[in-house]
């Protein structure tokens, strides 16, 4: 990403911050730029997005941007590469993660077969107290190492540590993604087919089996990603999660499937609650009951639009 890419993903942005904007103004400006506005901008740290400097920020920046495009000479940092720091403590953290997850199977290998190795010392005749001893003290070392790993896992697995995004992933979740952003344009070309009075009701039907099927296709592979990243980070992806159709007839069929679908996730979400609570992960733990209470939530709201009550 080069400076030009940053100010247009500040400025399309709706979580974009002061701080950040001013950081991109001073590396881009010309010094007639900063002579007029650093001083301005250094006078508030945090304003409210209405606040006046807020506002003269955006402006600029959104007057900067249209410059370099029509005369990027004015602009010469303008194609200056940026790091992504996001990006890179993302894949830092993830290089982290595998590798303490490596030590902790590596350690529960030695414990099983440290555990085979006192069975057998155990049948034998022989006075082996003192080997048993030994390898009685290996094995709570090996333990403590696990218990540490596994803090030191949980305490990376906080949200927070790292921003995942499509850079981040891994191939089959990459592919995961990509699968839905194909899936998009697919979905609004057949909803517009459907929208067409024109046919018949057996074609309507057909459209309507396609794009629920297609929905049902999105949002299994949303629940891939979401299982994935639990306890790794907050997504930050630039396609947007789906939507219950307009459409009556497509709304009914995707209603319907939504029940089915929320019910089994609310079942999978416990299961994985209940099991992170067992092994400790604390973070894992967190995120399963807040997708509980998500899932719970949607499903109450599609239970009441199916049985005709009025939804807020």
């Amino acid at each position: 990403m080069n400076r030009t890419q940053q100010i247009k993903q500040w400025l399309g942005n709706r979580q974009r911050t002061y701080a950040d904007g001013v950081a991109i103004f001073k590396a881009v400006a010309r010094p007639v730029q900063l002579e007029k506005y650093e001083k301005y901008f250094d006078e508030v740290s945090s304003p409210e997005i209405f606040d006046h400097h807020f506002t003269m920020l955006v402006n600029l920046l959104t007057r900067i941007h249209g410059d370099i495009l029509r005369q990027p000479s004015l602009y010469p940092k303008a194609s200056e590469e940026v790091v992504d720091v996001k990006m890179l403590q993302s894949e830092e953290q993830d290089k982290l993660l595998k590798e303490k997850d490596s030590l902790i199977s590596m350690c529960e290998k030695h414990i099983e077969d440290l555990n085979e190795r006192l069975n057998e010392l155990s049948d034998s005749d022989d006075d082996n107290s003192t080997l048993i001893s030994s390898i009685r003290s290996e094995i709570e070392e090996h333990e403590q190492k696990i218990k540490q790993l596994q803090a030191e896992v949980a305490e990376l697995s906080k949200p927070g540590v790292k921003v995942i995004t499509e850079t981040s992933m891994p191939a089959a979740i990459k592919t995961a993604y990509a699968r839905i952003k194909e899936i998009v344009p697919l979905y609004a070309s057949l909803h517009a087919e459907l929208s067409n009075e024109s046919i018949s009701d057996e074609e309507r039907k057909k459209y309507a089996d396609e794009l629920c099927k297609l929905d049902d296709e999105r949002r299994k592979l949303w629940k891939k990603i979401d299982d994935w990243s639990e306890g790794k980070g907050t997504l930050e992806l630039d396609t947007p999660r789906p939507e219950y159709s307009d459409n009556p007839v497509v709304r009914g069929y995707e209603l319907a499937r939504a029940v089915k679908r929320l019910k089994q996730n609310i079942a999978n979400s416990t299961t994985s609650a209940q099991k992170a609570k067992e092994d400790g992960r604390e973070t894992v733990y967190e995120n399963a009951l807040k997708r509980i209470a998500r899932y719970e939530s949607e499903l109450a709201e599609v239970e009441k639009e199916l049985s005709g009550e009025p939804t807020e």
